[in-house]
């Protein structure tokens, strides 16, 4: 449904192309609703972070936009939609959101669509059409995951065997598509993958799952998010201090998962871009407001692979 567009350069040029637009525009008044996952994770928290200085710095130059954070305590998709409703009952013109799942919030989405909201989605779209998305293929991002694994375990010369995989929750579209991507580089080897684990991306339920992993044999791990990476992470350290190796890869930056990378337990992170997504989110509700058409488009906002070779460059 959606065309997607270059990656993260030409998302830069397009979207900074709008902001300039604006800035030669009138003043741009409007409401917006950012609705994350949840507000625990520090990725939620860099790209509202990066939104609101987007505002604050249109707002400097004579905008008057007001942006409200209503994420959910966890993720959980009646909560979500419950923010949503109240988005449209707070008179919000546009509505930021990174979806739980692909379809769950769509009926609500289309309610305030339907009402003239505009609906900008960051990280994880739904199957409903939106103004614009700025998102990470998760896909390419957990097959990157997935082939930098699989090229350090036959360097190590580990041939076959069981990865253990540390999800987030059952049913976010995001963390399904970073494990399909991921075991779709694994077809056809002898390594096999253990059944999904699901920490809710918290840390210490994380790192119990990851025990029970290790406890089982696995010869590696994979954490779909920043929680259950960093989880499994510690786990691996502490089957390290054992003496026993076992390779662990897995996704978004934190402060954790950098001190995991230096310390030699966590291989590899992929290091999304939420900053990016919340900023030009951003721009494109004024490109939207001074009546500029995006026709729906998709840009992909780029992972890259943080490892001990570059981690410094992360911090």
């Amino acid at each position: 449904m959606f065309k997607k567009i270059a990656a993260v350069a030409l998302a830069g040029l397009m979207i900074t192309g709008m902001a300039v637009t604006a800035f030669a525009e009138e003043p741009v008044e409007t409401k917006v609703a950012l609705i994350t996952m949840d507000q625990m994770d520090v990725h939620w928290v860099r790209l509202h972070d990066a939104a609101q200085a987007k505002v604050d710095e249109l707002n400097e130059a004579g905008n008057k936009i007001e942006m409200e954070w209503l994420a959910p305590e966890t993720k959980d998709n009646a909560q979500q939609i419950e923010k949503i409703n109240a988005a449209i009952s707070d008179g919000c013109n546009y509505i930021i959101i990174a979806c739980n799942d692909a379809t769950s919030a769509n009926m609500t989405l289309q309610e305030a669509k339907d009402q003239g909201i505009k609906i900008i989605y960051v990280d994880a779209p739904a199957s409903l059409e939106a103004s614009a998305t700025f998102a990470t293929d998760n896909f390419a991002g957990g097959k990157q995951a997935g082939e930098y694994l699989l090229k350090v375990l036959t360097d190590a010369g580990v041939t076959e065997g069981t990865i253990g995989i540390v999800d987030a929750q059952a049913g976010v579209d995001s963390c399904q598509n970073r494990y399909d991507g991921f075991a779709s580089v694994f077809e056809g080897t002898k390594f096999e993958l253990g059944e999904r684990q699901y920490s809710d991306g918290d840390n210490s339920k994380a790192q119990e799952l990851a025990n029970t992993l290790i406890a089982n044999g696995v010869v590696a791990i994979y954490g779909t998010n920043d929680g259950a990476t960093n989880g499994a992470a510690a786990a691996v350290a502490d089957a390290a201090n054992n003496g026993q190796t076992i390779y662990c890869v897995g996704w978004d930056k934190s402060d954790s998962n950098i001190a995991h990378v230096e310390g030699g337990e966590l291989l590899a992170f992929m290091a999304q871009n939420p900053n990016i997504m919340g900023e030009k989110a951003i721009e494109a509700v004024v490109a939207l407001e001074n009546g500029e058409d995006l026709g729906g488009e998709v840009v992909d906002t780029g992972v890259s692979t943080v490892d001990a070779s570059n981690v410094a460059d992360f911090k």
